[in-house]
């Protein structure tokens, strides 16, 4: 019988897991940020994949592992032959990361194993964690290590998980810094954020299908769609935005040789039904205009004034879905932002978007699901929709 998985989340829990339904079945949850399935059997794009592979298709989890058993305390000596099985070489060069137990716990138990080894004539190194009781992904990949989590449950006792899979830091690193166009300050969506709304929208199987951002600003959505092995389609009002996501756009196909196109066209998102190169789109994954960046920045605090910008961004999403109708297939989806605000001590939400969209010819399946950093003003909620 193969091993329960395990998946650890990164710092968006509420989207990674919506993220990872679409790919694995029976999630239950046993840490905050950590959940299990026994079922082993993972599908991309009708083809049974590894955990290895898996974590290159994901944007919010960061490790993949497998459960190998468990203990009732933090215990060396009921840890190593646990461990025994999986370190057949004279050395042993590992990494152990708590969940649910402190960094003191955590560097005791290396300390114990090691003098257990060292007494039984093995040859050890240790990576201990700098920071908490997790050690980083890049110590342990830099280091060649294998890594070993012990993951408090609920009922106190411990699942020791061997990791499988990394997520890759310099992959993302890289199509995040890289790129030959990006603006921090814009507030655009961050590739793996980007990847986990992708990824919702086209579900586990992407063959032959088209996504559609219509504001697509720098292509930071698009390029995570053509990841998946996609054609997309981008729009932006904004000429600049579209020059800037055709550059990274081209940049992304010769850095990872994808076998996709990326169209990026200068339109209104409100009109797009009337174009004729946007036709038969299976899927939608956009993060629409949220409102002045002044609102954002706490430079606007009038009641009214507040209301009237939402009244504005509901008369333009509520114009959007009703002309998308023209333009999806059947039963297509819809995953989009729509912001709230926090101003002082009040919390202002677009909501008549999400009230009105059964009458747009919508079905809400999901929502609102937060995505945003703590204590800042502007919240984005993202909805998935689906065309009836």
């Amino acid at each position: 019988m193969t091993a329960p998985l395990v998946f650890f989340f990164g710092r968006t829990p509420e989207l990674s897991i919506v993220e990872l339904q679409e790919f694995v079945s029976d999630i239950e949850s046993i840490a905050d940020g950590i959940v299990m399935s026994s079922h082993t059997e993972i599908s991309h794009n009708g083809k049974v994949i590894t955990p290895e592979e898996l974590i290159l298709v994901l944007g919010g989890t960061v490790k993949i592992g497998s459960i190998i058993g468990t203990l009732n305390d933090i215990d060396a000596v009921s840890l190593i032959p646990l461990l025994s099985p999986f370190e057949t070489k004279d050395k042993w060069e590992i990494a152990v990361s708590g969940y649910g137990c402190t960094k003191s716990e955590i560097q005791q138990i290396n300390h114990d194993m090691k003098k257990i080894l060292l007494s039984e004539g093995k040859s050890v190194r240790f990576v201990l964690p700098q920071d908490g009781s997790v050690v980083s992904a890049v110590a342990i990949t830099k280091n060649h290590l294998s890594e070993y989590s012990l993951v408090k449950k609920n009922d106190g006792t411990f699942f020791v998980v061997k990791t499988e899979a990394l997520q890759p830091f310099e992959f993302w690193n890289k199509r995040d810094y890289d790129r030959p166009c990006s603006d921090a300050k814009s507030g655009m969506l961050p590739p793996k954020v980007s990847r986990m709304v992708v990824n919702i929208a086209l579900g586990n199987d992407a063959r032959g299908k088209i996504l559609l951002d219509p504001f697509c600003g720098m292509g930071t959505i698009l390029g995570e769609a053509m990841s998946r092995g996609v054609n997309t389609i981008g729009v932006d009002i904004s000429a600049e935005a579209i020059a800037k996501a055709k550059k990274n756009c081209s940049w992304l196909l010769h850095e990872w040789s994808l076998p996709t196109t990326a169209q990026c066209i200068v339109g209104d998102a409100t009109q797009l039904s009337t174009m004729k190169e946007i036709q038969h789109i299976d899927a939608i994954a956009t993060e629409p205009y949220l409102g002045t960046t002044k609102l954002g920045e706490g430079k606007i605090t009038d009641a009214k004034r507040i209301k009237d910008i939402i009244k504005g961004l509901e008369y333009l999403y509520i114009g959007c879905l009703r002309d998308w109708q023209g333009i999806l297939k059947p039963h297509a989806r819809v995953v989009m932002a729509i912001p709230s605000y926090t101003i002082g001590d009040r919390t202002y939400a677009v909501k008549k978007v999400v009230d009105t969209c059964e009458n747009l010819g919508y079905t809400k399946l999901l929502g609102p699901i937060q995505y945003g950093r703590p204590k800042s003003i502007v919240q984005r909620n993202f909805y998935i929709f689906e065309r009836k």
